[in-house]
């Protein structure tokens, strides 16, 4: 599936008194008394705007980032299992609707992120590029074509570490992907996201059930406020044929149960959670 902090400064002004007076002698000159701040010198404080931090705060979402997210699949011990899991795309990257195009670009978004420090130099190219044409197809700019064709050269000439390329990467999905215009679509980004989280949770839930340690799954899977934020984007305004947005919406509505149970999850739920987001990876 980024955080943001907001920091509030508080000023304290402190005030000095006079010194007592020590009788007829010679007086002692009294000490000066410390200059007040300047009003100039002094921190402005920071103007907060609302409509801003909530229009950041709706991009950057709540999904977590490849570093947590790879952290999430060491801890779970299956981070090794899931590039063998990752199935042949035959996606069309090149024409669709853009609601078809941004799931599917967030599926192969999903596989790369998922696999960066796993996959084979070669495949992970293949996956890089697919994910550059996809954004292509959706507009995203000149900027990102450019940027994932220096991570394909780098790769290419290994002059970047795998370490390096999970942060890269976390930059990529956590804070330039989700500030590209893509020609005014408001939706593209979460279903990109939305994609990139049905693929993750499949490939998951098919490594810890292989693993038979379901509940290693409960901190990737147990994102109740990641689904509902994707399930508001999928009923509204659907533009992908309606089977696609029906099958996805009662998918996410699955996940959502799951991902709100207080108890580990069990291998009946990994069950479902394989065929709820099978459903809709296999009509697209």
């Amino acid at each position: 599936m980024t955080r943001w902090s907001i920091l509030i400064l508080a000023l304290v002004a402190c005030s000095g008194g006079q010194p007592a007076q020590h009788g007829p002698e010679t007086p002692h000159p009294e000490p000066e008394a410390p200059e007040a701040p300047k009003p100039d010198a002094m921190p402005d404080t920071p103007v907060l705007d609302a409509a801003a931090l909530a229009k950041s705060a709706e991009n950057t979402a709540l999904v977590p980032s490849p570093v947590e997210t790879e952290r999430a699949l060491v801890a779970a011990g299956v981070e090794t299992q899931l590039a063998s899991l990752i199935p042949k795309h035959t996606f069309d990257l090149e024409k669709s609707d853009v609601d078809h195009a941004a799931v599917r670009t967030g599926v192969v978004l999903g596989d790369m992120l998922l696999t960066v420090k796993t996959a084979e130099k070669d495949k992970l190219i293949e996956r890089l590029e697919s994910v550059r044409k996809g954004l292509g197809q959706l507009e995203g700019g000149s900027d990102i074509d450019k940027t994932l064709n220096d991570y394909v050269a780098s790769i290419q000439a290994d002059a970047i570490s795998r370490d390096e390329l999970l942060k890269e990467f976390d930059e990529l999905s956590g804070a330039i992907i989700p500030e590209l215009e893509f020609n005014g679509k408001e939706r593209v980004v979460p279903l990109i996201q939305a994609g990139s989280w049905l693929e993750g949770a499949n490939l998951v839930a098919q490594a810890v059930k292989a693993k038979g340690t379901p509940a290693a799954a409960d901190g990737l899977l147990k994102q109740p406020a990641v689904v509902a934020y994707f399930s508001k984007y999928v009923k509204t305004e659907a533009e992908a044929p309606q089977q696609v947005t029906k099958t996805l919406e009662a998918s996410l509505a699955t996940l959502q149960g799951l991902a709100e149970k207080k108890e580990p999850l069990t291998a009946e739920d990994i069950d479902t959670v394989i065929k709820t987001t099978s459903d809709v990876l296999g009509l697209l």
